[in-house]
């Protein structure tokens, strides 16, 4: 499996996990805490290691400034994700301010792995070619496993 099947496949679990979230009842605050904290983390390793490897890559050979521009929001987008788990992080979890704004990352992250699928992905399929797709998936999952998750 190459990079963007590996990504793929941490959205779809991430999707997984985000629905996993809805589904619990306004009373299983302990289950939604937990549940919280490992969507938390395993969103900061993805993003981390996705920037490593197939952003930083990206970063270099995207050629015309339309693809740029869709590259370097992405990253926004994942600086913006990374902000907004820094403050989840402070909150008391699951009051209703957490739950707020967990639901507006739940929200952004969607429309993120939305974007991302549609217009990065085309782009590395353009910009690399298929033996720098497979070289990148064992260097994202290896990124992974080396990001603190305390961010």
């Amino acid at each position: 499996m190459d990079i963007l099947g590996v990504i793929k496949r941490d959205h779809n679990e991430v999707k997984a996990l985000f629905k996993e979230y809805e589904s619990l009842g306004p009373n299983a605050k302990a289950s939604r805490a937990k549940l919280a904290k490992k969507i938390m983390e395993e969103l900061v390793k993805h993003d981390e290691a996705e920037e490593q490897t197939l952003y930083a890559l990206l970063k270099e050979r995207a050629r015309g400034s339309e693809e740029r521009i869709k590259i370097l929001e992405a990253f926004e987008e994942h600086t913006m994700a990374s902000e907004l788990i820094a403050k989840l992080k402070k909150l008391e979890t699951p009051d209703e301010e957490f739950m707020a704004k967990f639901q507006v990352l739940i929200e952004s992250v969607q429309h993120h792995i939305k974007d991302e699928e549609g217009n990065v992905h085309k782009i590395a399929r353009e910009e690399l070619d298929k033996d720098e797709l497979n070289e990148l998936a064992p260097k994202f999952e290896e990124a992974k496993k080396s990001v603190p998750v305390t961010r």
